[in-house]
């Protein structure tokens, strides 16, 4: 069951598992570009929760996080929630074309506050909450997770094809600069293109495992994948990860 309505200036689209009793708790699973892969995480829960025990995907209630617009993409406003502010202001970009961005403060705040609204309403399970983005909306993630002191609740990062190239690689400088959340799960995702996206995530996800335990992070390369088809290979792996039980994760 789904349940779309408005909250600020976002549309919320909430998933409710099929068959399960009323009342239960339930994993929760953010889900960034609400518009675009809202529709695709949906239905790899429903079809592969038909038979969890196989799939080892369980179900969870999934909030797409999207825009009010038919497009898939809202690119003005992606750039503005999903890039901190720029510390390289001056620096020409060689991307032709590059929004200002820098609105993640606020979208953190926003997040804070849909969270809320969620847990009000909806039967949560607490330690079990995702948030889970693609590009730009990967690299929201890994930075939500640099800052997980102020977002507590969320327990997995799961990022795939983070745009860390954002404002010359300054994600870097922010993740070399504090230590890292150690009771945190991450699991990074990316093509294997050879070159800057790949490389930039292999070195993040190196600087994890020298402060986090490595049964907590996670790292894929999609072979023979481009930056929007390494949603579709990488998702399942994600969300079986994602779904593992806690006596799994700490074999």
């Amino acid at each position: 069951m789904e349940q779309v309505h408005r909250f600020e200036d976002k549309l919320l689209a909430i998933t409710l598992p099929k068959g399960v009793p009323s009342g239960q708790q339930l994993p929760l699973l953010y889900v960034l570009d609400g518009n675009a892969f809202g529709p695709l995480v949906k239905q790899a829960f429903l079809l592969q929760t038909r038979n969890s025990p196989k799939t080892g995907i369980w179900p969870a209630v999934i909030v797409a996080i999207g825009y009010d617009t038919k497009d898939a993409f809202q690119t003005e406003s992606r750039f503005q929630d999903y890039t901190p502010e720029r510390i390289h202001p001056g620096l020409q970009d060689q991307r032709q074309f590059m929004p200002k961005g820098g609105g993640l403060s606020t979208f953190k705040e926003q997040l804070l506050r849909i969270h809320e609204h969620i847990t009000q309403h909806y039967p949560i399970n607490t330690e079990k909450v995702g948030f889970l983005g693609h590009s730009l909306g990967g690299l929201c993630v890994l930075e939500m997770y640099l800052a997980a002191t102020r977002l507590p609740f969320i327990t997995d990062f799961l990022a795939i094809s983070p745009s860390l190239w954002w404002d010359d690689c300054a994600f870097f400088t922010r993740m070399g600069a504090q230590s890292l959340a150690a009771d945190k799960r991450l699991f990074i995702a990316v093509e294997n293109d050879q070159g800057e996206m790949e490389n930039l995530a292999k070195r993040c996800y190196d600087r994890l495992c020298q402060e986090i335990p490595k049964q907590q992070v996670a790292f894929y390369i999609g072979p023979e994948e481009n930056h929007m088809s390494i949603v579709f290979t990488a998702l399942s792996r994600l969300l079986r990860w994602f779904s593992q039980k806690e006596d799994a994760v700490h074999e």
